[in-house]
């Protein structure tokens, strides 16, 4: 997705969107090491020219902020409401972690396509990345997944069954099932002719909070 973009399915819902505007995994889920057991994903911060350090994502649907470990530099965020993703129309929750500043506070809410965070290297991380994990569901909790003891969410899912990739440019997407949602609405200032994504993505590369 791109800075400001929203997307509404003809029902009045939102559509749960992917939060980069470009995809490039690092790390995919289930793998060894601190992917071990999980469903969570890595991701660069990517652009036209390549990687991007501090890489802007965004609210992938109205979300609130129900939970933040500052040590460990991860938030995680609820849905407001019921949002269309490719399991279906349900609740969602997903964790953000390694943004080096932890811009919000528990209790904020965003708008779909507000600036969400940024990729980072803080907490446990080898290297500038976002790291993401998404449930079909409230946030409920987290569980430890053998065979490591690593923490996912309560009822974890897929990304690619939670967020649709709607204007995603997709770089290296370890070929898994993504997703685009068809139709609905997008009533927000995102426009392409008016806006093109290369010449505002350059100045959001040097913009900080």
């Amino acid at each position: 997705m791109r800075a400001g973009q929203k997307l509404i399915a003809n029902d009045g819902k939102e559509v749960m969107l992917f939060p980069l505007s470009y995809m490039y995994i690092s790390q995919g889920e289930n793998e060894s090491f601190s992917h071990a057991g999980i469903l969570a994903i890595d991701f660069l911060g990517w652009g036209e020219n390549g990687r991007i350090n501090r890489c802007p994502y965004y609210a992938p649907c109205k979300c609130k902020l129900v939970y933040q470990q500052t040590s460990a530099y991860y938030n995680i965020w609820e849905s407001v409401d019921k949002v269309h993703t490719p399991m279906g129309l349900t609740y969602v929750s997903f964790w953000v972690q390694h943004d080096n500043t932890l811009p919000y506070s528990v209790g904020t809410v965003l708008e779909q396509g507000d600036l969400l965070g940024r990729t980072g290297d803080a907490g446990y991380a080898t290297g500038d990345h976002l790291h993401f994990n998404t449930a079909d569901s409230k946030y409920d909790g987290q569980v430890q997944m053998p065979p490591d003891n690593n923490w996912e969410l309560k009822n974890s899912q897929h990304v690619y069954d939670i967020c649709y990739v709607n204007d995603t440019v997709l770089v290296n997407d370890y070929n898994y099932n993504w997703q685009t949602y068809s139709g609905g609405i997008t009533p927000s200032k995102y426009n392409k002719s008016k806006f093109p994504w290369v010449l505002y993505a350059r100045k959001l590369r040097d913009k900080r909070y």
